[in-house]
């Protein structure tokens, strides 16, 4: 059998470079809004193995983890600035392009045979790559093995990074997915739970930067127009012709990265549009995955991290409104006081007190995880009641699609790190009918809501990334459009940031 250079092996060597180069960076912009790594699902200031940062934590302060943020240079970072959505945008496209090359490339090695180049089949090829690095370290050049391109070492590193790296950080990226993770919720735990997942897919980006930094030396040990040649032409009988096509293709990728990077930062918003294209028709498919995830009460003690009060230390991600009316309500301990207001689109509008929302939900509660989209976790067990049972009380009228959220916080006013407006959230009415899509006024157990985690009555979706559980819920409305509300993109970050409103990645 042939086991040379075929064409497509060629075609899909080059495109790795491209995808894997932005994935690196994008993916460091990630990191970089939450540049800390934990074994713990409570991300406990302080209990981190591993930072990326010089911030240091304040000790006797409250601060949201949107003060965490470290900005990296668009020289390393995609876009850079700390722009973690347009981060996100870049990621998930180069993952589209990413794991469809891999799959392509993997039927194809099946199919063609080509999968022997990568898979030893003799012990002895473990012996025969020790020999092989101690011939590098030596500077010779060891031999191929018998009718195969690569020598031994070669094999065994080729075949790790193909059929062992890049499954892996498929697998842990896509349980990153809210969506995923608490739907597979017994995958999500066999796996080590949110963080473990997160530091193994880091473990992989590591993984990749250390391949690139041995392979690239090999080319030019084994001769650089030689062996790019083959990654070109698929034989070396050209070198020169070969080398120098290749050395334009990297040129080319360079390009690619300054356009990317420097479009980015002058239009988002056309970056979004591109993302909207490309990544929607399969991300929107993890709708049909609503949350199944339960967590028994053991698990939010946080005993694994040595916490007494798991609720105090239940990161808090924005700050509480300061509107006289909240301020009141909290003074007088909401339970009298407070009123839900449900309309709009519906047969029955209605107002409820917490009182109320409590004979309503008769007990009901869920133990979940909470996704933050920067990366930070908590693990809260929720009393409340679903937003479906709400619905089926109000009556959604005929041709009613989406459900509002609206907060007392004006995120300006209330929040210095943002802009002013309104916070307000929608989802479709697929998500509002989820079985732990839940309006929640009751956290572990121990009581109202505190202020800073969206007391006295907030909004949780399981299957989104944090932010769009909406804190400090002031009122639901039922409506037939939702791109009509300011500016149509359906929630506070997706109309003043770069965030797509589907969020269940």
């Amino acid at each position: 059998m042939d086991l040379g250079f075929p064409w497509w092996l060629r075609v899909e060597h080059f495109l790795n470079i491209i995808f894997i180069t932005f994935l690196v960076r994008s993916g460091l912009e990630i990191l970089g809004t939450y540049p800390k790594l934990y074994r713990s699902q409570h991300t406990v200031p302080g209990t981190s193995w591993a930072q990326f940062t010089v911030q240091e934590e304040a000790k006797h302060k409250y601060y949201t983890v949107g003060g965490e943020y470290s900005d990296y240079s668009p020289r390393i970072s995609l876009p850079g600035r700390g722009l973690l959505g347009l981060g996100r945008y870049w990621h998930f496209m180069a993952v589209t392009g990413f794991v469809t090359c891999w799959i392509i490339y993997f039927v194809l090695l099946l199919a063609t045979g080509q999968w022997r180049r990568y898979v030893p089949t003799s012990w002895d090829t473990f012996a025969q790559a020790w020999q092989d690095m101690l011939a590098y370290l030596a500077f010779t050049m060891p031999q191929p093995v018998d009718g195969m391109v690569f020598n031994a070492l070669q094999q065994l590193s080729y075949g790790f990074v193909i059929l062992v790296l890049t499954p892996l950080v498929i697998l842990t990226g896509a349980f990153q997915s809210p969506a995923i993770a608490n739907h597979f919720s017994r995958i999500t735990r066999a796996l080590g739970g949110r963080q473990v997942i997160r530091s193994t897919h880091f473990f992989c980006l590591v993984g990749y930067v250390a391949f690139f930094v041995i392979h690239v030396p090999l080319v030019f040990l084994h001769g650089y127009l030689h062996e790019t040649s083959k990654m070109v032409l698929g034989h070396s009988n050209n070198p020169v012709l070969g080398g120098s096509i290749f050395t334009i293709g990297l040129i080319l990728v360079v390009v690619l990265h300054v356009v990317a990077t420097r479009w980015t930062l002058a239009d988002g918003r056309a970056v979004e549009r591109l993302h909207n294209i490309i990544v929607r028709p399969w991300s929107n498919l993890l709708y049909k995955l609503p949350a199944r995830m339960h967590y028994d009460r053991s698990n939010i003690t946080g005993k694994d991290v040595g916490l007494a009060n798991t609720t105090h230390n239940f990161r808090g991600s924005g700050r509480p409104p300061e509107t006289e009316e909240y301020l009141a309500l909290m003074a007088n301990c909401y339970e009298d006081d407070y009123v839900l207001e449900i309309g709009g689109y519906v047969e029955r509008p209605m107002t409820l007190t917490i009182a109320e929302l409590r004979e309503l939900a008769s007990g009901h509660s869920q133990t979940t995880l909470h996704h933050c989209v920067q990366g930070f976790t908590s693990i809260g067990r929720w009393r409340g009641i679903t937003v479906s049972a709400l619905l089926e009380l109000a009556g959604p009228l005929p041709g009613a699609t989406d459900v509002v959220y609206t907060s007392f916080q004006n995120m300006g006013r209330d929040d210095a790190l943002y802009e002013g407006g309104t916070y307000y959230v929608s989802t479709p009415m697929v998500e509002a009918r989820m079985p732990q899509t839940l309006i929640a006024f009751e956290l572990n157990d121990e009581g109202e809501i505190p202020a800073k985690n969206g007391g006295p009555v907030r909004l949780r979706l399981e299957s989104s990334t944090g932010f769009r559980s909406l804190k400090w819920l002031d009122r639901i409305e039922v409506v037939n459009r939702y791109d009509i509300i300011l500016e149509g993109r359906g929630g506070y970050f997706e109309d003043t940031d770069f965030y797509d409103r589907n969020q269940l990645i």
